[in-house]
């Protein structure tokens, strides 16, 4: 690992310093170190305990010479995810640390520009590199104001301990994604500014670390994205319109045979933001936004009982189909406001979400060589509605040319409003699952940076 990281910083060294890249007096660069801990949920009841958890920790160092850009950053991230449900016996947990050197540099020869990235990941015993870059050019004194077009690819691990009983099964999977884009920005007047960006997603490549169990996924989806800013009204504000679809089909493999098929389709994302901007002038105004997002898709799919069996034997072996559909609105208001005394400045936030869910899982297993249906289960989310809050707080003090910054929040359930569901067992042919009752915690976080600049 040492070794990796002392080759890929050296190429990537290379990489920014073939360009002519030079610190200069009027140079400004910052040096920063953060650490940052999210928890996010835990719920436990009679049944089964979960938790969900992230931590991350940074270095980081940029500077910038007009228009020139290079940027270095390492970090630390620690993710945990558990679930232990004490009647199925079945024992869930991911945990993975990965390891990041990110390198960014972006150069301009005038009136182009082109941007190189790398970065080395290293999560557990797997190594990957993460690449791209892009090229454009930028003219600010006429309306057609930036033009981009980049090439990333992603990697994602998927690193599972899966528990049964005495059983055990360890995932280690990697998938990779690549992201073509292009990006265009307008200045029709002074002070507006208009900008569309899209994105294409696609599946690079399937690694398959472990001979035992493989995940073979093929996914592709696309999101675009249009802002609209002017800062020549009295109140400086933003419009944001993004939609995103697309689809994923993942196939479980154990020991060489497919007992398992998934489909993630007709995924579909709308989202309209307005935001506005603190000014000198109202300086008792705060800065907030109002935002509207919906999201839907739905999950289909079965999995074998005996997944060591051949194609064959499956037939009379027992399956579990499962359909997991819905959608979920998001209605959000944010407003903040920030504070300056002297070399001390606070930014208290308030947050509200009003969230819609509509979400069923269905699922049964074949009567009789997968045909026919038997033991039909609905589980329906017994949420009509539910608001949300989000109290936050970030004080910052400055002293000469270093800054002291710690945020922390919680979020807090304002009502939810239950459905009424029919008993378990009155409709025919469907049992209704009914939720058990469980003590929820969690949605707090705590961030804490230092920061030099020269």
């Amino acid at each position: 690992m040492i070794k990796s990281v002392i080759v890929l910083s050296f190429l990537a060294v290379q990489i920014v310093f073939a360009q002519p890249f030079y610190f200069k007096d009027d140079s400004l660069s910052t040096f920063s170190f953060s650490t940052s801990y999210f928890d996010l949920i835990r719920t436990k009841n009679s049944t089964s305990n979960s938790a969900i958890s992230f931590q991350k920790s940074k270095m980081q160092f940029e500077t910038s010479i007009d228009e020139d850009k290079l940027f270095f950053s390492l970090e630390t991230e620690k993710n945990i995810a558990l679930t232990d449900n004490s009647i199925s016996k079945v024992q869930f947990k991911t945990g993975q640390q990965i390891n990041r050197l990110t390198v960014d540099n972006e150069f301009s020869f005038s009136p182009f520009f082109t941007e190189q990235f790398v970065r080395l990941n290293q999560i557990k015993s797997v190594s990957t590199i993460d690449y791209g870059g892009s090229f454009g050019f930028r003219n600010s004194s006429h309306w057609f104001e930036k033009f981009r077009i980049g090439y990333y690819a992603y990697s994602f691990p998927l690193l599972l301990d899966l528990r049964y009983e005495d059983s055990r099964i360890d995932i280690n999977n990697m998938s990779w994604l690549s992201k073509i884009f292009y990006s265009i920005g307008f200045r029709p007047e002074d002070k507006t500014h208009i900008a569309f960006q899209y994105e294409k997603y696609l599946s690079l490549k399937n690694k398959n670390e472990n001979p035992v169990f493989a995940v073979e996924d093929q996914t592709h989806g696309s999101l675009a994205n249009f802002t609209a800013a002017n800062s020549s009204t009295t109140v400086p504000f933003e419009i944001n319109y993004s939609h995103g679809e697309g689809e994923s089909f993942f196939d479980f493999i154990f020991s060489q045979n497919s007992f398992g098929s998934t489909s993630f389709t007709d995924a579909l994302y709308n989202g309209v933001a307005i935001k506005s901007f603190e000014v000198k002038e109202y300086y008792w105004l705060p800065e907030f936004s109002i935002a509207y997002d919906f999201v839907k898709g739905s999950l289909v799919g079965n999995i074998q009982s005996w997944p060591f069996t051949s194609v064959l034997t499956s037939l009379v072996a027992n399956r579990i189909n499962y359909r997991l559909a819905g959608h979920v609105y998001f209605f959000t208001f944010k407003t903040k406001k920030k504070l300056v005394f002297s070399n001390f400045s606070v930014e208290p936030g308030v947050s509200v979400y009003q969230i819609l869910p509509e979400l069923t899982l269905d699922n049964w297993q074949p009567s009789y060589l997968v045909f026919g249906v038997k033991d039909f289960t609905r589980n329906i989310l017994p949420v009509r509605k539910a608001v949300i809050g989000k109290l936050a707080i970030a004080a910052s003090y400055r002293l000469n040319s270093y800054a002291l910054l710690i945020e922390c929040g919680q979020f807090i359930p304002i009502k939810v409003i239950k459905k009424e569901l029919p008993p378990a067992g009155e409709t025919p042919g469907i049992i209704l699952a009914q939720p058990n009752p469980s003590k929820t915690d969690g949605g707090r976080w705590i961030s804490l940076s230092l920061r030099k600049s020269f």
